[in-house]
């Protein structure tokens, strides 16, 4: 790990999903019937209906094509989307030379490899096929589309991440989109019209969960925090100004500037336009409960996109950490059962930390983390393209800064790591193991 993977050689680690190996060749199901009906699924809750001939031959990227012609999309829509297969306990990017057919057909056996579910779990999962945002596709490019059906279908699912409390954002940035949603699907505000039991009904379709049940039971809050007003007046207050300051934008026939308000909130989050995993990391105790108990365990939502890892307290709505890939290394390990343990396949993430440390205060420090999960596999694979593709990018147009890739827009937020909330091995940059944190 002392050693920074981004100066090593690059492999672009596929996944064996469709029957490459002798093994899987005896486990692949039987033919598909030539013709099917299939339904592709979109996060504005429409699908698309397809009949097609000699579906068991059918590509994930040729079944793509279909869907963007079906759409009207333009063609710049093939970069910015691809297929999923998405179920409750996983979400798989199917690749352009995919067959999705034949991945569903092999969908319980992927469960069983990648997530810890029971067999009655893994039965009941059966995924849908979606079109959603292509991990691959960078921020910097969604930034220069202007076509109204792309950024409204970008629209849909990070408002679903949202909701969904997949995406973990500063309170005041809920309220502002909420207020743009409400021009979106309310129209500008009307004192006659939108009245204080309107909001509070639609609080569930514009608020992630945690923003108006914290609110309803006051006695739960923190008593550091001020009182504040319930969710619903913040959402009318929040519906009024944007009506307000965004009037010249809504009048307009079309949605477009709109759409780009909302998404321009969540480009300025590190985590934006990723796709989530499961694990377990150890949580930080203190040093006295070390010596007698095990470090307890915290499951995580681990969020990788095209500039770096983000994690997530998937218990409850917080979030923990963000690192680029120009200040991490990382190493993934399946360590062969021992005969006592079998331990979970593992992904070991080194990253440079800010601070500094007491025992050699002029160095700067890194933490390890490691993240327990069957999904690791998937990670470091997505991980190594991601870098790869900046490496890419890098040699296309050497004047770019790895860290964002000449992507990173004026208005970043700065959100703090909560390091303090997980138990971290650390080291100096020659290797030296130093106090655990």
């Amino acid at each position: 790990m002392a050693q920074s993977k981004q100066q090593m050689e690059l492999r672009d680690q596929s996944l064996d999903i469709e029957g490459d190996n002798e093994e899987n060749r005896e486990m692949m199901p039987p033919p598909l019937d030539d013709v099917m009906n299939l339904v592709v699924y979109l996060r504005d809750r429409t699908g698309i209906h397809f009949t097609l001939e000699d579906a068991p031959l059918t590509c994930s990227s040729s079944l793509l094509s279909l869907i963007l012609q079906e759409q009207g999309l333009p063609p710049e829509a093939q970069d910015v989307f691809s297929l999923w297969l998405v179920s409750p306990i996983l979400e798989l990017r199917l690749k352009a030379h995919h067959n999705p057919f034949l991945v569903v057909q092999r969908w319980d056996q992927l469960c069983a490899k990648y997530t810890d579910c029971p067999n009655e779990d893994i039965h009941d999962s059966e995924p849908v096929l979606m079109m959603m945002r292509d991990v691959f596709f960078r921020k910097d490019q969604e930034m220069h589309i202007h076509n109204e059906q792309i950024l409204c279908l970008l629209y849909h699912e990070a408002k679903y991440n949202v909701i969904e409390e997949r995406y973990i954002l500063h309170d005041e940035d809920y309220h502002y989109l909420a207020g743009i949603q409400g021009l979106i699907h309310l129209g500008s505000y009307d004192p006659q019209q939108h009245v204080l039991a309107d909001y509070r009904a639609n609080l569930v379709r514009f608020y992630p969960e945690h923003m108006y049940a914290q609110s309803r039971f006051p006695m739960f809050t923190k008593k550091d925090k001020p009182p504040q007003p319930p969710c619903e007046e913040r959402f009318m207050d929040a519906h009024q100004k944007a009506s307000e300051e965004l009037q010249h934008i809504a009048s307009k026939d079309s949605l477009t500037e709109l759409y780009r308000k909302y998404l321009q909130v969540l480009w300025s989050y590190p985590f934006y336009g990723g796709a989530f995993f499961t694990g377990i990391v150890e949580a930080k105790v203190s040093r006295i409960r070390r010596f007698i108990l095990p470090n307890p365990d915290l499951r995580v939502r681990v969020c990788i996109n095209s500039d770096g890892l983000s994690l997530f307290n998937k218990r409850k709505p917080e979030y923990l950490m963000s690192v680029p890939y120009s200040q991490m290394s990382w190493q993934y390990q399946d360590l062969e059962w021992d005969g006592d343990s079998d331990p979970p396949p593992t992904l070991l993430v080194q990253f440079i930390c800010d601070e500094k440390s007491e025992d050699v205060p002029e160095e700067q420090i890194t933490k390890l983390l490691q993240i327990y999960s069957r999904e690791a596999l998937l990670m470091d694979a997505l991980i190594e393209t991601c870098v790869k593709k900046k490496l890419e990018l890098l040699k296309k147009n050497p004047g770019i800064d790895f860290v964002d890739a000449g992507v990173m827009d004026s208005s970043e937020r700065r959100i703090l790591n909560k390091l303090e909330k997980l138990s971290l091995e650390t080291y100096t940059k020659d290797g030296e193991q130093l106090d655990t944190v």
